[in-house]
């Protein structure tokens, strides 16, 4: 495949991707700024810490899913022939951790690369959503 074609199904799964990890992340924060569940985050400190636990482990999902996805793409495209290498290497790649043993054929070193910004961009955006949960999981001042 040319380069351009890689730039843009590069392109195109990332921002699917990305819309995947938003969309995930906003689900998260409606169950958890429900009004029942607030009440009970305010009235006790275990509550809130099982919530931000709970919606830490949620947005790790949704990095296995897109790492996934793109595994189940190399895999697609025969730039990796197993699932298991295809996920261990999607995960490296998505982390930008990169050991996974593995490496693409120079070929397919473009797709990666969006990978790594793919990832880069989830780990920023689920950031800002956790250090927002944790804000909002203070207790209130009383005026």
């Amino acid at each position: 495949m040319p380069w351009l074609v890689h730039l843009l199904y590069g392109l195109a799964l990332l921002t699917c991707c990305i819309f995947v990890h938003v969309f995930g992340l906003i689900i998260i924060s409606r169950i958890i700024n429900h009004e029942n569940v607030d009440r009970l985050r305010n009235q006790s400190i275990l509550f809130a810490t099982v919530t931000f636990a709970l919606s830490a482990l949620s947005a790790a999902t949704l990095f296995f899913i897109q790492a996934l996805v793109w595994g189940l793409f190399y895999i697609r495209l025969h730039a990796i022939n197993d699932i298991e290498r295809a996920i261990s290497f999607s995960i490296g790649t998505f982390t930008t951790y990169g050991n996974s043993g593995f490496v693409l054929d120079n070929s397919w070193i473009l797709l990666s690369e969006i990978q790594a910004i793919n990832g880069v961009m989830a780990f920023g955006i689920t950031t800002a959503f956790l250090f927002n949960l944790s804000k909002r999981l203070q207790p209130k001042s009383k005026s």
